[in-house]
């Protein structure tokens, strides 16, 4: 072939995949008014805007334009100023098409140049005109359960209903297991517990629980970029979190493990799960789930495992992560030295008590003034049960006299008052509020912490009872 004529076909060829790698969405929209259209996407747990869409009079179409692709996922045009809205999807690698909606029903939508939309919107008409039907035989059934009267023949129509829908979505989804629209469908699979008769109710009833949570997520393919950008996968992560696993750190700690692990090739929704687990337990809610932060902190943002966060962010987290360490619940209390009023060292790990309980405070502390009464009468109500309560100033350098001259005013003369005129315990333990209350065992290990005073004294009873119960059934 002729060299000219070679280089001239590579050109257009060159030409044709250079003007692929755009945007150029053409939408329609009869019956609005208003010049302003405004794009959006689905992003985990929120909707964030992508493009403002102006025209210059009624009768143009909006015109969604970008010189480089869009990342792939569902997308959402709202009109303004009522916010309606109609979803499409942007494919990866087909995001040249034109898209018609009436502004009159935004929800039928006609589209010319884009198979992943055409699958997609077929399947939602498919879906509107069963939904009356559908309507209509649970009306009749809910009213068949109130009156009593025989509901066979209207459970068997909504079955066959069911039947007909699942096997439509069945084929759109091994017809098409790539697209978007698949994903959204599978999604929305439900368990399919098998048959389990061993045991008793109970034990039936927790086998198939354990069943179902661990399919939970069978129908989710979690490495699909445009996960990420659809409406149900954060509903879907939010509800296995606070549905299907008990708020304990440990149990709390499995599932966040389990859920990031299933995102072994998809980085962007990785790094965005990662950091929203984080920052949803850096503020501690319950007690003890700051091990939860550690845990996070410890295994994803250590060693260079989260390259998006800049340097000087990673360092203050991982510097708060290692001053929450030492005061996790089940760790033992760092060997610290405090001194009572005459000086004479106090050494926490070796005072001897069935339980310990450290009490934090300050002078100025309004809390404290509230919290001290409470503390006192534990004090006085435990101590021949041979539990130690010790309360810890935390103020040092020239305000450390008032820890002494606050004692009498506060009623704490009978507690075993302790401080440091140089705060050195704050080197080993971080205390950065007050008051803080943390429950030793007998071997110094962390039982509970931040608990309120006033709860002090039920959970106390609480912790003896439990203690109790292990050790008659160590002895039976």
């Amino acid at each position: 072939m002729n060299r000219f004529y070679t280089l001239l076909i590579l050109s257009f060829f060159a030409l044709g995949s250079l003007t692929a790698q755009k945007v150029d969405i053409q939408i329609e929209v009869d019956n609005y008014k208003n010049d302003t259209l405004i794009i959006g996407n689905y992003y985990a747990d929120r909707q964030l805007v992508k493009d403002t869409l102006i025209r210059k009079s009624n009768k143009d179409d909006f015109y969604l334009r970008a010189d480089s692709l869009f990342d792939s996922g569902v997308y959402i045009a709202i009109t303004i100023p009522d916010h309606q809205f109609s979803q499409f999807i942007i494919p990866a690698d087909d995001q040249e098409f034109e898209l018609k909606m009436d502004y009159d029903n935004l929800s039928d939508l006609k589209i010319k140049g884009s198979d992943e939309n055409k699958l997609f919107f077929d399947y939602l008409r498919f879906l509107n005109k069963r939904r009356p039907e559908n309507i209509r035989l649970q009306k009749e059934l809910l009213e068949a359960d109130s009156l009593g009267t025989d509901a066979t023949k209207i459970k068997e129509q909504i079955s066959v209903l069911d039947l007909e829908i699942g096997e439509y979505q069945q084929k759109i989804v091994s017809d098409n297991p790539t697209t978007i629209t698949a994903a959204l469908i599978s999604a929305n699979f439900q368990v399919d517990i098998p048959e389990i008769t061993d045991g008793t109710p109970e034990e039936i009833q927790a086998k198939r629980f354990r069943y179902y949570r661990s399919h939970y997520f069978d129908h989710v393919d979690f490495n699909m970029p445009a996960i990420i950008r659809t409406p149900f996968l954060h509903d879907r992560i939010e509800y296995y979190m606070q549905k299907l696993n008990s708020p304990l750190p440990d149990s709390t700690i499995l599932a966040i493990d389990y859920i990031l692990s299933k995102f072994t090739n998809n980085q962007d929704a990785l790094k965005f799960y990662t950091s929203h687990f984080l920052n949803q337990f850096a503020q501690m809610k319950m007690v003890g789930q700051d091990a939860i932060y550690v845990h996070i902190v410890d295994k994803y943002y250590t060693d260079g495992k989260a390259p998006w966060v800049k340097e000087e962010t990673l360092a203050k987290i991982i510097d708060n992560a290692n001053k929450l360490k030492p005061l996790l619940i089940g760790k033992t209390i760092p060997d610290v030295t405090t001194y009572d009023q005459d000086g004479k060292p106090v050494k926490i790990r070796d005072l001897e008590a069935d339980y310990t309980v450290l009490v934090f405070w300050a002078p100025n502390c309004g809390h404290c003034k509230k919290a001290m009464p409470h503390i006192v009468k534990f004090n006085d109500e435990y101590l021949a049960k041979n539990i130690k309560t010790v309360s810890i100033c935390t103020k040092g350098g020239e305000k450390f006299k008032g820890c002494w001259d606050s004692l009498e005013d506060k009623d704490m003369l009978r507690l075993l008052n302790t401080g440091d005129e140089y705060i050195r315990f704050q080197r080993q333990m971080y205390i950065t509020k007050t008051p803080k209350i943390i429950v030793l065992d007998r071997n110094k290990e962390i039982v509970i912490k931040d608990i309120p005073a006033e709860k002090l004294s039920e959970i106390m009873d609480e912790i003896i009872r439990l203690e109790d119960s292990e050790t008659e059934a160590i002895e039976e």
